[in-house]
C-alpha cells in the first residue's frame, strides 16, 4: 500500500518523500493504518528502480538534498495495476490499508471499481460457501473453541461483505471526496 500511496501522490504532483511523510504525519496515517512514513524513501527507491517514478529535481547540495519525483506512464499504468490488487484483498483488523481508499478509488472509472468490488463480493461469498460446508460436516461434534472460530470466520466474512457492499453503494459519494482529497494535495505544500 506504501507504494500505491507515493504513486497515487505523485500522479497528482511531484514532489519530493519529506511531503507524502509530513502528509501521512499530519493525516495520522501511522495510527490508524499500517503506512509508516518512515518507509516512503524505501518505496521511493523501489519504485524508481522500477521505473515506475524518475527524478526530476535535487533541491540542496547538501547529504539532506531533496529529491522531486514525478510518475511516468509505466508508473501510471501499475498505479491501476495496484489499485485493483488491493481492492481484491481482503480487510485485516482495524489497521486494514483498505481503509485507505482514496489512492484505491482515485485513478479507476466507476465502472472499473464497480466491477472489483462484484468481484471481491463473489470471492468473499465463495468463501463463506465453503466455511458454511466445513461448519456442516463439524459442528455434531465440535468442541466449544471449534464453534467459536467458526463464529469468529463467519462474523469477519460478514463484516467484510457488509463493508464492500456499503461502498459500492456510496461509490459516487466516494468518488467525490476521493477528488476533493486529490483537490486538496495538488494545492497544498504539506512539507511547510
Amino acid at each position: 500500500m506504501v507504494q500505491l500511496l507515493v504513486l497515487y501522490f505523485l500522479s497528482i504532483k511531484a514532489t519530493h518523500g519529506y511531503e507524502i511523510q509530513r502528509f501521512i504525519q499530519l493525516n495520522y496515517m501511522d495510527e490508524w493504518n499500517s503506512i509508516k512514513s518512515g518507509s516512503i524513501y524505501y518505496a521511493m527507491s523501489k519504485l524508481e528502480k522500477k521505473g515506475y517514478i524518475t527524478l526530476v529535481e535535487k533541491i540542496g547540495l547538501s547529504e539532506k538534498s531533496r529529491k522531486v519525483y514525478k510518475i511516468t506512464e509505466e508508473g501510471k499504468s501499475a498505479l491501476r495495476k495496484m489499485a485493483l490488487e488491493e481492492l481484491q484483498k481482503p480487510l485485516t483488523g482495524v489497521k486494514s490499508e483498505k481503509f485507505l481508499v482514496y489512492p484505491i478509488t482515485a485513478n479507476m472509472s466507476k465502472e472499473d471499481l464497480l466491477d472489483g468490488i462484484n468481484q471481491h463480493l463473489h470471492s468473499l461469498n465463495e468463501q463463506m460457501q465453503r466455511i458454511q460446508y466445513w461448519f456442516d460436516q463439524k459442528k455434531e461434534g465440535a468442541s466449544a473453541i471449534e464453534l467459536s472460530t467458526f463464529n469468529v470466520m463467519f462474523d469477519t466474512l460478514n463484516s467484510q461483505v457488509k463493508w464492500h457492499e456499503t461502498l459500492k453503494v456510496n461509490i459516487d459519494g466516494v468518488i467525490s471526496e476521493t477528488q476533493k482529497i486529490t483537490q486538496i494535495i495538488k494545492s497544498t505544500n504539506f512539507a511547510e
